[in-house]
């Protein structure tokens, strides 16, 4: 989350976001649902991780947060962070083939699932994964 103080992100987290972006080969996905939200993914595919941000997704009613999952095939999605503050997550493991991308409404103090329904979801091939 960012420092209430100075608006910035902590030092750890602005290098892990740094070090995806500036991977060679990063590469760059983005999706949108029939109620114009999105989702857009840069991805260090030699890294395994990358920097997940959201546009056009009102704030999460109170008490519940947004949570990216690498939707795989499997009983039990991994979560790949959450939405705090403004922060985008960096989330591992989105190299899987056959995996997704899909934003959750959680609520608060987090589940082992999914609580609901993807509210935009994007194929991990759209960002250069899975291949």
């Amino acid at each position: 989350m960012r420092s209430a103080a100075t608006g910035r992100l902590p030092a750890d987290r602005e290098r892990e976001i740094a070090h995806v972006l500036a991977a060679p080969g990063a590469r760059t996905g983005a999706g949108r649902c029939v109620r114009c939200r999105g989702v857009a993914v840069i991805a260090s595919v030699t890294g395994g991780r990358a920097v997940i941000t959201l546009s056009g997704h009102p704030a999460a009613p109170g008490g519940r947060f947004r949570r990216p999952w690498g939707a795989r095939p499997g009983p039990r999605p991994p979560s790949s962070g959450l939405f705090a503050g403004g922060t985008p997550p960096v989330a591992p493991r989105l190299a899987t083939p056959g995996a997704s991308l899909a934003v959750t409404v959680e609520p608060d103090g987090g589940s082992a699932r999914p609580a609901g329904p993807p509210t935009v979801q994007l194929a991990s091939e759209s960002a250069g994964l899975g291949e």
